[in-house]
């Protein structure tokens, strides 16, 4: 209806045969008349392969579809979980419990003759669903009428909120390019140009270090107001996130201030933080630090000649430490030495292709 967006739906089901499918498709094209926007793993067949083939290992490959699937079902406003066969499918078990868990309502179709007295399944699958269960397709789409779920309009033509990070020299203004070539993206550049203290930094760390960090910790507390105001898909190079859980302590490590300053400038942060719109989606890109270092050396710019090797390997590792740890925002890592986003045609278009479905994800 106008005014509205279209809600999303998740579908929680096993995948596994050729009767399964033919059902699942059924099950999917409800949904879509229905008017619900589908998040259908079925639809992802042979991601696994392609993840692999693109150069990532069976372990990480699983983990990338793992964290995709997750944040669906974390986003969806409907969980939809097929219950046929002698048990449920265990992952769709999985996934509907964290559903239930965010308060997301869930409906059952159980269209087995064999368990179609109340309360023959688990009490906990019943207890999730609240015994909302279809017992057959026609229940279903009745039951979806009734269930429907209509979206503010408020947020309608917010598009995803994008923050690309990573170490100097790894790659983020020509990401930033290649996205910004195929796609509407409204991009917030780190403020650079403008910085008074950069060209003086790295020579004068114990005089500039702690007005550096304030500088950028302002204008990019600016960047992300500006968010709120912006419509379509916003694309920012590095987040305030990042100066507080990166470049603070590197700086404090490499002796510009003391713990003092570093408490000062992380209270600052703390109060901005809870205030501000923060990304749905980083886009952390990784390369070894020797190649890191190779491409600063290569690209020659004014203001990073004074950066030695030590202060650059505190910032590196600083970024290796957050990201591991860093859970409150989905985060796709991209491996720049692997992927030559500036060669290799072929490696940008694969690393294009997995940002947009993690974007898609998290939308």
């Amino acid at each position: 209806m106008e005014g509205m967006k279209r809600p999303k739906a998740y579908y929680a089901a096993g995948l596994f045969n050729e009767a399964e499918r033919a059902f699942n498709l059924r099950v999917k094209e409800i949904l879509d008349q229905a008017g619900y926007d589908t998040w259908f793993p079925q639809e992802d067949a042979g991601l696994l392969n392609r993840l692999i083939e693109s150069g990532m290992t069976p372990a990480e490959a699983r983990d990338q579809i793992f964290r995709a699937n997750l944040q669906a079902v974390e986003a969806s406003d409907l969980l939809v979980f097929t219950l046929d066969g002698r048990v449920p499918d265990e992952g769709a078990c999985i996934e509907a419990g964290v559903a239930y868990g965010r308060g997301t309502r869930c409906i059952g179709i159980q269209t087995d003759f064999r368990t179609s007295e109340l309360g023959a399944n688990n009490l906990m699958i019943d207890g999730v669903l609240n015994h909302d269960i279809a017992r057959n397709l026609d229940d279903l789409e009745v039951m979806l009428a009734d269930a429907k779920i209509e979206i503010d309009l408020r947020d309608i033509e917010k598009g995803p909120y994008v923050a690309v990070s990573g170490p100097i020299g790894v790659g983020k203004t020509t990401l930033i390019g290649l996205m910004n070539r195929f796609d509407n993206w409204q991009v917030l550049e780190e403020p650079i140009d403008e910085n008074p203290y950069l060209s003086d930094v790295y020579s004068n760390l114990g005089d500039l270090g702690f007005r550096m960090n304030s500088y950028y910790l302002g204008r990019r507390a600016e960047q992300h107001l500006k968010v709120r105001d912006m419509t379509g898909p916003v694309l920012q190079e590095r987040c305030i996130v990042e100066d507080a859980r990166v470049f603070f302590p590197a700086y404090r490590d490499a002796g510009a201030y003391d713990d003092n300053d570093l408490e000062t400038l992380m209270t600052l942060y703390g109060v901005l933080e809870r205030a501000l719109p923060l990304p749905d989606l980083i886009i952390y890109l990784w390369a070894p630090f020797e190649v890191t270092m190779e491409r600063i050396q290569r690209r020659d710019r004014a203001a990073e000649r004074e950066l030695d090797v030590e202060f650059l390997r505190r910032i590196y590792d600083r970024h290796e430490k957050w990201i591991a740890s860093h859970s409150s925002t989905p985060v796709i890592t991209i491996d720049t030495q692997r992927h030559d986003l500036v060669a290799d045609d072929d490696a940008a278009g694969e690393v294009l292709r997995r940002v947009e479905h993690a974007i898609v994800t998290v939308g």
